[in-house]
């Protein structure tokens, strides 16, 4: 039996829990933008409660308390207890992120990551994975709930970890390399990311195949191309219409022409694919083909003719598959028809609506997560504010001991009651 990449890709974790149609990534970003929504505005109302009776007893506390009570933000809560992110001041209803903003917001955060990849120095492969990652994490979770910035830099260290083993050192190394960065910056959100994650993180990049067709297409210029027997193609008939595609009369000019086009695609992959849908809507060769088809597309169709008769009833919609994937990586704002003279000149200012869609992130963050470090401090010891144990913990762990002892009971037989 002989198994394809195809067949081998099917068998993957990418393909088996991260691919979708349209509609079911639309429906899945619905789902989580009301749940965080909901979630967002009862734990603004419980800290606008918990802040407001902590003034209250500060006040009924201090000498002379009937006397020039400073009014804060207009609530009682004094000028040394302000209501934090703003939403607060009035008092009134939380304007959530709407799913559009959310996604917008999440964008932002990938682009400022790819930033992160860079200053850091990173191999692309390591940077496409930690922000494929991040969009992974946002599937199932809110930039209202947990900051993108902070989610990015534990998100290259798993990526790091992943792509590199045990060479990518330790949080604390890596920690040394950011500013104003500690160990625990980059631990605390490690196990939420992973269980975003689903434990997943095969991650099945398009750089090596667009490596492949390239060496393949160098072949077709030279004439040395040995097509599959079932699709078979004349060597010489192929070079000659590999050099009128590429509008060149040697294979000496060709092969410099199509290193070009090589270069240009391969930042296509690394940015726009990178940071659109494409990983969750479209396979790896299907994205390869796209960003190809975008730098030159006479020859992609000539490659593609090698490998699909353009008679077969699957050509044409392998040809509108590449060509609507080709569609969404030029959507992106980083794509140029031409190579880019600066990286992330595109990235300098901002559209309007994603401006807007940050400064609203800005009025409802919820504040019982944005302390990350403190937080899973806080899970570790199995405690909630105040130092209480939580309830529905507190009675698993009475269950576990329980069962435990009952198990014990059964093996060993009860315990021996001493005799006075």
């Amino acid at each position: 039996m002989r198994v394809n990449e195809d067949d081998l890709y099917r068998q993957s974790t990418q393909y088996k829990h991260w691919s979708f149609t349209p509609s079911k990534l639309v429906e899945l970003r619905q789902k989580t933008n009301a749940h965080a929504a909901a979630q967002v505005k009862l734990h603004i109302a419980q800290d606008r409660s918990d802040r407001a009776k902590t003034s209250a007893a500060e006040i009924s506390s201090a000498p002379d308390s009937g006397a020039d009570t400073p009014s804060g933000n207009g609530l009682g809560t004094g000028a040394n207890t302000p209501v934090p992110n703003g939403a607060g001041d009035k008092g009134g209803e939380v304007d959530c992120l709407t799913m559009d903003e959310e996604k917008m917001v999440v964008d932002k955060f990938c682009e400022t990551a790819m930033k992160l990849g860079d200053f850091l120095r990173l191999q692309p492969d390591v940077t496409a994975t930690a922000i494929q990652f991040m969009h992974r994490f946002y599937l199932y979770n809110s930039p209202m709930t947990y900051d993108g910035n902070k989610i990015a830099k534990t998100a290259f260290f798993l990526a790091l970890k992943l792509e590199l083993g045990t060479r990518a050192g330790s949080a604390s190394d890596f920690a040394s390399r950011l500013p104003k960065t500690s160990r625990d910056d980059i631990v605390a959100p490690e196990y939420t990311i992973i269980q975003a994650l689903r434990f997943n993180f095969e991650v099945r990049h398009p750089f090596r195949g667009l490596k492949a067709v390239h060496l393949e297409l160098e072949d077709l210029v030279r004439g040395t191309y040995a097509s599959a027997p079932q699709n078979a193609t004349d060597p010489e008939d192929a070079r000659t219409k590999a050099l009128a595609a590429l509008d060149v009369a040697t294979a000496g000019e060709a092969e410099i022409k199509l290193g070009n086009i090589y270069a240009h695609a391969k930042d296509i992959l690394a940015m726009a694919a990178q940071l659109t849908d494409a990983y969750f809507l479209y396979t790896p060769s299907q994205i390869l083909l796209a960003a190809h088809t975008l730098v030159a597309p006479a020859l992609t169709d000539l490659y593609l003719s090698t490998k699909v008769d353009p008679s077969s009833p699957a050509y044409p919609k392998i040809a509108s598959t590449i060509k609507s994937c080709a569609e969404l990586l030029s959507s992106h704002r980083s794509y140029s028809p031409h190579p880019a003279a600066e990286k992330f000149a595109w990235a300098e200012t901002d559209p309007p609506a994603t401006k807007r869609a940050m400064k609203k992130l800005k009025q409802c963050k919820d504040p019982f997560t944005q302390d990350l470090v403190a937080l899973n401090a806080g899970k570790k010891r199995d405690v909630v504010r105040d130092g209480n144990l939580e309830e529905g913990k507190a009675k698993r762990r009475k269950l576990n001991r329980e069962r435990a002892e009952q198990e014990s009971d059964a093996f060993w037989g009860p315990e021996l009651k001493m005799e006075g």
